[in-house]
């Protein structure tokens, strides 16, 4: 049973609550979702499913009739929809309606114009490098990128840079001849572009924290009642990040965590070793820093936690494991047990803290709006 649940339930037990304004807690507790939040769900979900839906048709329809179809009814199929699309965009822009239908229809054109860079690619058989065709699809969405203002469409964008640093590095020997080092670099530029980005999304992305206090209304419970909900309810943690900084930091996780576990079971030397896990270790710094002593983030703090286990567990590997003794795989199997079980109740501790300082703060505020 949930927490805004029981806190309903002893409520109602201890007569603060009267049972004819028990739906109206429970909504307002969010003990289930009112019906315009699903239709809002339901609504955005079908127009978000159905314009990608769309846009993928076209490009399947033209690949399933590749041998039926001239050239010219591709292009004009292709490049048709890229003007309607933009037409469509014009139109509401003029009227000043339906934002999220407009970012979408960017976000369709942004993916029609990879589609028509590809067909021009297979068609006139240029030739260019696969990263060329990733990297002038990003460059040229770019003014649509800052239109929309779309995290989808920026993930996107961002998607394509990274695909084109990784195929350029692959066909490109920037430094080094040998693929170790090749390989070094390649994650280093990746690992510290993904920051990068983490950052300046950490920056740019607006916060939107919920309103906790309009949850309660004096109208509805008594200050004791009210107090009792806030001390027993789990509310949420203080950051509320966009879910696509999330998907960000993961990216960002995934780079830097790689970079340093590769040099594990190679022979390199030690200048670029400790260049890799300084690296690493600025990153947890940065990671630490942001989402624990600036402002709280659990999912934040669990991607830290996984790379702190998996970077211990690979560099542990290498010292317990060279003669793939069963001693080595038990020792092993007890500190992963250890590891993950003092972060489970590090970030269980996080959650309790977070908890209690935002329920001080709501209290703070109920008693200064009682004063008002």
């Amino acid at each position: 049973m949930s927490q805004p649940r029981r806190s309903i339930e002893q409520l109602l037990k201890q007569g603060s609550l009267p049972l004819s304004h028990a739906d109206t807690a429970a909504l307002k507790l969010e003990v289930y979702p009112p019906k315009h939040t699903w239709l809002a769900f339901f609504d955005k979900a079908a127009l978000i499913i159905g314009s990608v839906a769309l846009v993928l048709a076209l490009v399947f329809f033209i690949a399933y009739n590749w041998q039926n179809m001239s050239h010219t009814g591709k292009f004009a199929l292709v490049e048709g929809a890229l003007v309607v699309t933009i037409a469509l965009y014009i139109i509401l822009c003029f009227k000043q309606r339906f934002q999220l239908v407009r970012q979408l229809l960017l976000l369709i054109a942004s993916i029609i114009t990879g589609s028509l860079l590809a067909l021009f690619g297979q068609v006139y058989q240029t030739g260019a490098d696969t990263w060329q065709l990733f990297f002038n699809w990003a460059l040229l969405i770019i003014p649509w990128v800052l239109i929309a203002r779309l995290p989808a469409l920026w993930l996107l964008w961002l998607g394509l840079i990274n695909a084109s640093l990784i195929l350029y590095m692959d066909v490109a020997a920037i430094v080094f001849a040998d693929y170790i080092y090749q390989d070094i670099l390649q994650l280093s530029i990746l690992a510290i572009f993904n920051l990068v980005a983490l950052i300046l999304w950490l920056s740019t992305v607006e916060n939107k924290p919920s309103s906790h206090l309009s949850l309660y209304k004096p109208t509805l419970l008594t200050t004791a009642a009210t107090k009792a909900a806030i001390s027993q309810t789990a509310l949420p943690t203080k950051s509320s990040l966009h879910w696509s900084t999330y998907v960000v930091g993961l990216l960002s996780t995934y780079f830097i965590t790689h970079l340093a576990i590769i040099t594990i079971f190679d022979d390199i030397k030690t200048l670029p070793l400790l260049f890799t896990l300084s690296l690493w270790a600025s990153w947890c710094g940065f990671m630490l820093w942001r989402f624990y002593r600036q402002r709280s983030d659990l999912l934040m703090l669990t991607y830290l936690c996984g790379s702190v286990i998996t970077v211990v567990m690979f560099w542990t590997g290498k010292l317990l494991l060279d003669d793939w003794e069963a001693g080595g795989f038990l020792l092993l199997a007890l500190l992963l047990i250890v590891m993950s079980s003092a972060m489970v109740v590090w970030l269980r501790r996080l959650a309790r803290l977070d908890k209690r300082g935002q329920q001080s703060e709501l209290l703070a505020q109920m008693q200064s709006e009682d004063v008002k």
